[in-house]
């Protein structure tokens, strides 16, 4: 169903969708003189140069049909008008007229009529090769040297000349090639699903700057030519202007199959449910505690749908003219290979075969600016991807605290790094947490933002004293021994856990292991083990909960364990990718 807005606040119309028209230019009546100069002395002309195009129509027989159409469509009155156009038209018996007079008006119009005519002169003379802009805003070329076609059919009579423009007849009607946004519905492939919500957001706007007013009747002003925008809310947030001729684009159609897996496993990590948090969380549990309470409008139920129907479409759309993407735009060039990359119309960048398998078993349709690619059971995505993304919590992003005041927190850029250490600080940055006195233990909180509701493999990344300095001596170079937990968690139904849920891993030998030590002498990485979220949190800011890191150095430890922390990152890797990663050792995750 679709919302129409009028610039005169009409309401309660009800209109179905016409496509947009060019912007209207009127001109003077052309006289006779003009055409002579447009045209070859030579060319053969029928018509009166003097009578407007429609009167030039009616008068020839083999245009019968297509002035019945003219008719039908209500056009004729703009064949009729001082506006200059050029209509190219099929002659009787080129075409299946009783296919179209059985059309509704609206299609009819869209698809026939105003795919026929365009605005302004464009005379047949000489050598030309010419792309028009039509009334539906489709362009088709006009070509040829002698002979002449238009989009592929072969003009019969070019140059019937006419006060308000000029007709071209033609052996056969010309094909009207649907855009990408036209093209989402179901029939020829199974994709209503995508077909029913993408175009849940159309909207035509009537446009009275570029409509051609009529007379006044009964006081009030009527139209010759009326002229609707089309707009669609949903991809615009996108950035995907798929409905525009000027532009091309490439978009991933998921079968209806396709896409009920993949909204299945999205709504999965979009489990939205009210929950109350707390507010401080260095005091949960304690004396000082308190709550604070998130509530879902209009529910959590809306908010999980529309997120997830926002997700699933993240990477669906393709603007063919921008950095890599416009191998897509020729598909003759050669697939797409894993040293190729792409960029989505919401700028979220695949790589390699993850590029190239998105598009494995899906089958390309050419649409009038660009392409379709409907696949087939199963949308080619990797969740990590697009819809439940590694969390990576940088040093610089200052989303870590110290807990209790306990230590002195300062973010150090690694500078010029010890060629002696392996590894590399990511982004130059890592924090260094060292306690505000002697004996006692650094804790700090990570604020975790944008969890969804599943299950993280979580590491953190822990840099060495002498990441800058070759010259510290060896008994200084210690490692850090710490405690993990996730502090300030919901259960399924959003009451929150007053105490925290410790880390662990289970080692080689089947032992239990919750207290980590790193490698001192490189930037090592630790897996401190597994944490389910049954609620999601993506987009709740502050109300999310904490990763806490506790040193760990007992009393008389310190000639073996360094209090002080320096922490480069934290990453929450979904546990679907941290198992592809150990199944494909050379895969390489983007974030």
């Amino acid at each position: 169903m679709y919302k129409i807005l009028t610039a005169m606040n009409i309401r309660k119309v009800k209109i179905k969708l016409v496509f947009s028209i060019l912007v209207l230019v009127s001109f003077l009546f052309t006289s006779c003189k003009d055409w002579d100069e447009h045209y070859d002395a030579g060319s053969a002309v029928e018509g009166s140069a003097t009578a407007t195009i429609w009167e030039n129509i009616t008068a020839n027989p083999n245009l019968s049909q297509f002035a019945a159409l003219i008719q039908k469509a209500g056009y004729d009155e703009l064949l009729k008008s001082t506006q200059t156009l050029t209509v190219w038209a099929p002659l009787n018996g080129t075409f299946d007229y009783e296919a179209l007079m059985n059309k509704s008006n609206e299609t009819l119009l869209k698809e026939f009529v105003q795919n026929h005519i365009a605005r302004n002169n464009y005379p047949a003379s000489g050598f030309l090769e010419r792309k028009i802009s039509m009334l539906n805003l489709k362009h088709l070329v006009f070509e040829g040297n002698g002979n002449y076609s238009m989009d592929g059919v072969e003009v019969a009579q070019p140059n019937v000349a006419s006060a308000n423009g000029v007709i071209h007849t033609l052996n056969g009607k010309l094909q009207f090639r649907y855009n990408i946004l036209e093209s989402l519905v179901g029939g020829e492939f199974p994709i209503d699903s995508v077909s029913n919500y993408v175009h849940g957001y159309d909207e035509i706007v009537f446009n009275e700057m570029k409509s051609t007013k009529g007379p006044v009747v009964d006081g009030q002003i009527t139209y010759l030519d009326s002229v609707f925008d089309e707009y669609n809310m949903l991809t615009t947030r996108h950035n995907a202007y798929i409905n525009r001729e000027d532009s091309n684009y490439s978009m991933i159609v998921p079968s209806n199959e396709a896409w009920t897996k993949a909204m299945n496993y999205i709504k999965q990590c979009y489990n939205y449910v009210n929950f109350t948090y707390c507010d401080n969380p260095d005091s949960i549990g304690n004396a000082k505690y308190k709550k604070g309470q998130v509530n879902f409008s209009p529910s959590p139920e809306y908010w999980r749908d529309s997120i997830s129907y926002g997700m699933m479409l993240q990477g669906l759309f393709y603007n063919n003219n921008l950095y890599g993407n416009k191998k897509l735009k020729d598909p003759s060039s050669g697939e797409i290979s894993e040293k190729d990359s792409l960029m989505t119309t919401n700028r979220i960048f695949v790589y390699g075969e993850d590029a190239k398998n998105m598009f494995a078993g899906t089958t390309r349709v050419e649409k009038s600016n660009g392409a379709i690619y409907v696949t087939g059971d199963v949308l080619n995505m990797h969740p990590w991807l697009f819809w439940n993304p590694l969390i990576n919590i940088e040093a610089e992003q200052y989303l870590v605290s110290v807990v209790n005041g306990n230590a002195l927190l300062n973010w150090v850029p690694s500078g010029e790094q010890n060629e002696n250490v392996p590894g590399t600080v990511s982004k130059n940055f890592y924090i260094a947490a060292k306690p505000s006195s002697s004996g006692r233990n650094v804790e700090l909180n990570f604020d975790l933002r944008n969890l969804r509701s599943t299950t993280y493999v979580v590491y953190g990344v822990f840099v060495p004293p002498h990441i800058m300095d070759p010259y510290i001596p060896e008994e200084e170079i210690k490692p850090n021994i710490v405690e993990v937990q996730v502090v300030s968690t919901n259960d399924a139904n959003g009451k929150l856990k007053t105490t925290g849920t410790k880390l662990s891993v289970v080692d080689e030998g089947g032992t239990k292991v919750d207290k980590f030590t790193n490698d001192p002498h490189k930037v090592d990485t630790i897996c401190f083990g597994e944490v389910t979220f049954p609620i999601c949190y993506a987009g709740m800011g502050g109300s999310s909960p904490y990763l806490r890191i506790i040193s760990q150095v007992k009393m008389k430890e310190d000639d073996y364990y360094d209090r002080t922390l320096r922490i480069d990152c934290i990453f929450l890797v979904p546990k679907e990718l941290d198992d592809y990663l150990k199944a494909h050792p050379d895969y390489k995750v983007h974030y």
